[in-house]
């Protein structure tokens, strides 16, 4: 049997996509560019940034709302979405499918 020489080995790329968010009693929406989550305290909103491109998944619990722009961008990024509380865990993924439709005269690009 041959060794195997330590240059025949290919590195592992291990992911830095590690962040999981937790959610509660906030709005997921789209600001700026960002997604983002708003919480109320007092009279006044706080707004965090949710780096999408580092996060494999979010977990939103009960009293949270996602707007429709923040799910799309979840899904371009490719991030899981989790509807958590009320005593299960149903889990939805979504991401982003190019279609391409092609027609001898017509060639149709969808999203």
């Amino acid at each position: 049997m041959k060794d195997i020489a330590p240059s025949d080995l290919k590195s592992v790329l291990h992911s830095k996509r590690a962040n999981i968010y937790f959610l509660e009693h906030c709005r997921v929406l789209v600001k700026g560019g960002r997604v983002e989550y708003v919480t109320d305290q007092g009279k006044q909103s706080l707004y965090w940034n949710i780096p999408i491109a580092n996060t494999t998944t979010v977990l939103l619990g009960t009293g949270t709302s996602v707007t429709q722009s923040a799910m799309r961008e979840l899904a371009k990024a490719g991030v899981l979405v989790g509807f958590c509380g009320g005593g299960g865990t149903p889990l939805f993924s979504a991401n982003e499918v190019d279609i391409v439709a092609a027609h001898p005269k017509l060639t149709i690009s969808a999203r």
